[in-house]
């Protein structure tokens, strides 16, 4: 997305959890709501280049870094920052190019631990040149990251517009829809959960997403409270589950996810954002369980919190 309405805060903020007054005032928040609770402003983001920041994830080699990107009309390169958005490192990637990259995700591949690039972005609903693009996953001191293999991708149902990808333990990538459509029954339809197997690598190519399933986050038109924007999967839970949180403009929604391949399952919560900005891109667990939430535009504010 490139509209953007963030304001960062000067100083920490603390936002109450549930029915603090303040908190029911913020644009996402209704009445009934159950709100993210314990929200604290993290930081902003830095790096004068990261101006439209559009996905997050946690690096798996370096603990506390995360990588972010920037969507379409921006430089093929990925930013190394801190949970507070601090720059810690600036990575060009060669061989791909940035129609509109949306969506960011790190898993197991054969060379040990990638990063999958999803250039997905379609608002329209209209590309036929999507893809994912698999790099190594590079050190905050790299310089360079070069395509290892790319995914022209199709979904079994036609075109849609997705920014929410995430990586499964078996290597398998999740993708999820954003915008509002209609199910043959003239009703808005749920958004839906389209799989590509760790096979797909093996024959880099052409590949058709399957659809698999849906979640229960109905995207309506004129409301971009449930636009799904980003998702992340959390590592094992002490009881051998795994959380995964689908970011939307106006929420958090935390689901358990089958600890083996990462598949949506049932509905944990929903949980408002007590924020002002308008445009929450990108998500990812923390170690301590808490959420991590990345806004876009340039110093754009950062936010931790918890669900439920």
């Amino acid at each position: 997305m490139n509209r953007v309405r963030a304001v960062a805060a000067a100083t920490l903020l603390t936002l109450s959890a549930c029915t603090d007054g303040a908190a029911q005032a913020r644009r996402w928040v209704r009445a009934g709501d159950t709100v993210m609770r314990d929200v604290r402003l993290a930081g902003t983001l830095t790096d004068k280049n990261v101006g439209e920041a559009s996905g997050v994830v946690a690096s798996r080699n370096e603990p506390g870094v995360f990588w972010v990107l920037n969507d379409s009309g921006n430089d093929e390169r990925l930013f190394a920052i801190d949970s507070t958005g601090r720059s810690v490192g600036e990575v060009w990637v060669n061989g791909a190019k940035n129609r509109d990259w949306e969506a960011l995700a790190s898993g197991s591949c054969a060379e040990g631990t990638c990063l999958f690039i999803g250039d997905l972005g379609d608002n329209q609903g209209s590309r036929g040149n999507l893809a994912v693009h698999r790099v190594r996953e590079p050190s905050k001191g790299g310089r360079e990251a070069s395509v290892l293999a790319t995914l022209k991708l199709a979904y079994q149902d036609g075109p849609h517009d997705v920014e929410a990808m995430y990586a499964g333990p078996d290597g398998s990538l999740w993708l999820v829809t954003k915008r509002p459509a209609r199910g043959t029954n003239g009703k808005p339809r749920p958004s839906r959960v389209y799989h590509v197997p760790p096979s797909a690598w093996q024959q880099p190519g052409r590949y058709t997403a399957l659809l698999v399933d849906s979640v229960p986050v109905v995207p309506l038109a004129g409301d971009a409270r449930e636009f799904i924007t980003d998702a992340s999967l959390s590592a094992l839970q002490p009881d051998g589950s795994r959380r995964l949180v689908l970011l939307s403009y106006g929420a958090v929604h935390v689901f358990v996810a089958d600890p083996a391949t990462g598949r949506p399952g049932r509905l944990l919560a929903r949980c408002s954002l007590p924020i002002p900005e308008d445009y929450a891109e990108g998500v990812s667990w923390l170690a301590d369980g808490r959420i991590l939430l990345v806004n876009e535009g340039k110093r754009a504010p950062l936010y931790t919190g918890r669900c439920p």
